[in-house]
């Protein structure tokens, strides 16, 4: 699956990897998605979850978290246009199947 949208989100992720790996990003994005919308309609155990996104935020500073966000935009967006696994595709766009697989991903390698 290719998609301008699907594109759209590997650099958005892309611009996130200077300090973690993609897996590391990806998993801490889905957390603290997840957090982001629980709390917005579930005010069970609402502190602990906060404190957690917190935690998460810490990680990754004020402009990775905004990040982030226009990743969530974007997979809005692709949503939008149809019934699609876009978060699967990125996961695979990401080549983050073979490190789940246990393969070893080399990191990209800058053009610069």
């Amino acid at each position: 699956m290719t998609s301008p949208r699907l594109n759209s989100i590997v650099k958005l992720f892309e611009t996130c990897r200077y300090k973690h790996d993609f897996y590391t990003v990806f998993s801490d994005w889905c957390e603290s998605t997840a957090i982001t919308m629980s709390n917005a309609v579930d005010l069970v155990n609402f502190e602990k979850r906060e404190a957690r996104f917190l935690e998460i935020a810490r990680k990754y500073g004020r402009e990775t978290m905004t990040t982030f966000s226009h990743i969530m935009g974007e997979v809005v967006m692709a949503l939008e246009e149809g019934p699609q696994d876009i978060l699967g595709a990125t996961f695979h766009a990401l080549g983050l199947h073979d490190k789940a697989r246990g393969n070893s991903i080399p990191p990209i390698q800058s053009a610069s």
